[in-house]
């Protein structure tokens, strides 16, 4: 007969509130109902396999009272959202992985560079033209950047590019780590920023679009130069009800489609039968962006802009989408690490100023995986 392990009911009732899998668990625990309830308690056995199931630490079962989990920087979402009030696992493991990582990069800046960077927070005024023009100075991208970028991946990354060279450190990732059963929510988050006078550091989430990334991507620049950390939505309807959040998406707005070209572009193509997708492959943005800039600027009307959001919406339901891969493991390794992070990290590394088991937790890999992915970063392009 297997051995029982006693735990409180309410720390197995807070396991389960915070995973965004209930079905699946019930499905998987054919007990958890008796369990939640105190009738019956799990055997070890079964309580390491709801552990793993809830993304919950096996130690957290065996304390007194639930733990408090409160992420360290505001949470924006929409409004009437829908999901549940409280950070899923998933972002706050992914959130606590970036502090580190931003924390390693602190330290190396810190000894090899010494001086803050100006821009970050330098921004107190509440005009988005402003702020988006700032965001363009920072940059130094002129208003006609995008169209001569033939391919969305290719302007995102030609943006984080421009980003790194002012120090900012970006990572993109769909799943939690490396653990590709823990898929990213792009319903909970978007991307979040952890702003930082040295190392100032923004992680996109992978398994959304690339033009929505484009627009996070800005977004999260936009609140560097606020000086604000925030886990957000970055959605262009402008859903959340925080001043620095709809400054924020407007900025990112008028940085991708700038006023004045915008309206030459729509003058020119509103006659076009797909005018959103047309304008927005030249602005590398997405439809929604798009007609949502066309409803501020006047151009069109509310009913039409509900009406296209009703197709749109439904055309976005009927695509099954996955985190975009390129195929090479290394090169996905490269996106998730960033070419800051994964410079600085090889070479503490390699001139032993810090134990490769430091570079193993900051990675999540190990042995061979690490040293393989060192000669590819090191070997690529040649």
């Amino acid at each position: 007969m297997s051995v029982r392990v006693q735990v409180k009911r309410e720390i197995l009732e807070w396991a389960y509130n915070r995973s965004m899998k209930k079905e699946k668990l019930h499905h998987k625990f054919k007990k958890l109902d008796d369990w939640l309830k105190g009738n019956i308690q799990p055997t070890l056995k079964q309580l390491e396999d709801f552990a793993k199931s809830t993304s919950t630490p096996l130690g957290y079962f065996f304390l007194q009272q639930p733990p408090v989990e409160e992420l360290p920087i505001p949470h924006y979402r929409k409004i009437d959202d829908e999901f549940k009030s409280n950070a899923s696992p998933d972002l706050i493991e992914t959130l606590h992985m970036m502090q580190r990582r931003q924390d390693f990069m602190k330290e190396y800046y810190d000894e090899y560079i010494g001086e803050p960077l100006e821009y970050v927070g330098s921004y107190t005024g509440s005009s988005f033209e402003e702020l988006a023009s700032n965001i363009r100075s920072l940059l130094n991208l002129d208003f006609e950047w995008a169209s001569k970028i033939n391919q969305f991946d290719k302007a995102l990354n030609y943006l984080i590019s421009r980003c790194e060279e002012n120090r900012i450190v970006v990572m993109i990732n769909g799943i939690v780590g490396n653990n590709t059963h823990r898929k990213l929510d792009v319903g909970e988050f978007r991307g979040f920023v952890l702003v930082d006078d040295t190392a100032p550091l923004i992680f996109l989430n992978g398994a959304d679009a690339k033009s929505a990334q484009i627009f996070t991507l800005i977004h999260e620049v936009a609140h560097i130069l606020i000086g604000s950390s925030a886990v957000v939505e970055a959605s262009p309807l402008n859903e959340v009800e925080e001043g620095v959040e709809q400054l924020c998406n407007s900025a990112a707005a008028e940085f991708l489609c700038p006023k004045d070209i915008f309206i030459e572009k729509w003058n020119t193509h509103y006659a076009d039968p797909g005018v959103y997708k047309t304008i927005g492959k030249i602005f590398k943005v997405s439809p929604i962006v798009i007609a949502r800039r066309a409803l501020d600027l006047k151009l069109i009307t509310k009913t039409e802009f509900y009406s296209f959001y009703t197709d749109y919406k439904r055309e976005l339901e009927n695509i099954v989408s996955s985190p975009a891969s390129s195929g090479h493991f290394h090169n996905t390794l490269r996106v998730r690490l960033g070419n800051l992070f994964s410079s600085a990290l090889i070479y503490q590394t390699k001139s032993g100023n810090i134990p490769y088991t430091d570079a193993y937790r900051l990675t999540g890999l190990k042995g061979s995986t690490f040293e393989n992915y060192i000669k590819f970063y090191e070997g690529r392009g040649m």
